[in-house]
């Protein structure tokens, strides 16, 4: 891949998949770190293999098909293959259980996940698994919206490039394993990623839609915190130009929308939402700290000032300041705690860095069907 951003992006992806073989793998044998190294391996051959080939095929939209088709197949027995309630994974119960109390007239953010756990994820994101909690798993919503996903990248990009970005998705150990342990995370990503692609490619300018995008961003910051800063990317420099009463105007929509979402619960039972040491807002920040914040806001303030003419890069900054934004949390606290060699321990949770894959994955397939392209026709 030629330019330097491509190659950053590619090596971030590795590593992060890579990490997780390394912690899994490591407990089940001594030659972990050969696992991780014919992963790498293996991973290369397959994208220059891509890279190789993807100019040349002749029907991507029909092995496309057949590639998330295997993914659904797949990703169904897996998760049906595990016992929910075998897993130190509790986002699924966290989900569930908040759920089912809200069905039943209890509290939902009071009820314990099968750890002894509590949700973190606000009410829309909670209430958007109704439906699959219908069906009895709502773990299938990484498997819906992951279909989504890929459905939403065709529409607006070529079939190869789809077919690409579903071949390093199959590839990746960190989101199999998002899919066999039911999380949500990266499902929550992917939908996010799916708003940004619909307005940017419908040429939705914040100047001129302040209420729509105001209500997009309050719906979505009452999914995770996390999940508005895609969006934010992408509307970052057009919000520095525009006046001082169109911004004070977003910022109060963009607040009321959410606190809108909020309010039955604060309602419901206040102390318990705004005072319980373990509420939502607790749990969604307890990774970082307000200087994490502080450093992280400078630079996407820069960024988003600096890539305002670098639109074509916006998935690779993303990812990169979303890997920022977890990174700086976990070196903070080993700082604070002397925990260098404990990544791999409970004290961090590596699946944050998930976060950052699906934009990772949107750039890389991209580059390589276009530089394989310019091969073919250079050829």
């Amino acid at each position: 891949m030629n330019s330097t951003i491509n190659r950053i992006t590619l090596v971030l992806y590795l590593v992060i998949n890579t990490l997780f073989v390394e912690k899994y793998a490591s407990r089940i044998t001594s030659l972990h770190w050969l696992i991780a190294i014919v992963y790498i391996f293996v991973t290369c051959a397959i994208i220059w293999m891509v890279y190789r080939y993807i100019a040349y095929c002749k029907h991507p939209y029909k092995w496309l098909i057949a590639i998330l088709v295997c993914l659904v197949v797949f990703a169904v027995g897996i998760q049906y293959a595990i016992d929910p309630l075998s897993l130190n994974v509790d986002r699924w119960s966290a989900l569930h259980n908040f759920l089912s109390g809200f069905l039943n007239g209890q509290y939902p953010y009071g009820q314990q996940t099968h750890l002894g756990g509590y949700g973190s994820p606000f009410p829309v994101w909670q209430l958007l698994h109704l439906p699959f909690y219908a069906l009895g798993n709502v773990g299938l919503s990484i498997i819906v919206v992951s279909v989504l996903f890929f459905l939403t990248y065709n529409h607006f990009y070529s079939a190869k490039s789809t077919l690409a970005a579903s071949i390093l998705l199959w590839i990746s150990p960190a989101y199999w394993y998002e899919v066999a342990v039911r999380s949500d995370l990266i499902t929550n990503i992917m939908l996010s990623a799916i708003i940004v692609e619909w307005l940017i490619n419908n040429r939705v300018k914040l100047q001129d839609n302040i209420a729509w995008i105001g209500l997009i961003l309050g719906l979505t910051l009452s999914t995770r915190l996390i999940a508005v800063i895609p969006i934010c990317v992408i509307y970052g420099y057009e919000f520095l130009q525009i006046n001082w009463k169109k911004k004070c105007l977003l910022v109060l929509l963009v607040i009321a929308v959410f606190s809108a979402t909020m309010l039955p619960f604060v309602f419901w039972e206040g102390s318990t939402l705004l005072f319980f040491k373990y509420n939502p807002f607790v749990l969604q920040t307890r990774q970082g700290s307000w200087l994490v914040l502080l450093i992280f806001a400078c630079l996407a303030i820069g960024i988003t000032i600096w890539m305002r003419e670098k639109m074509t890069y916006r998935w690779a900054i993303t990812g990169f300041l979303l890997t920022g934004l977890v990174a700086m949390a976990f070196i903070e606290k080993m700082w604070k705690e002397t925990l260098w060699t404990e990544l791999f321990s409970s004290t961090f949770d590596i699946t944050y860095l998930t976060v950052a894959l699906p934009f990772y994955i949107m750039h890389i397939a991209s580059a390589l069907v276009a530089e394989s392209s310019i091969r073919v026709s250079n050829s």
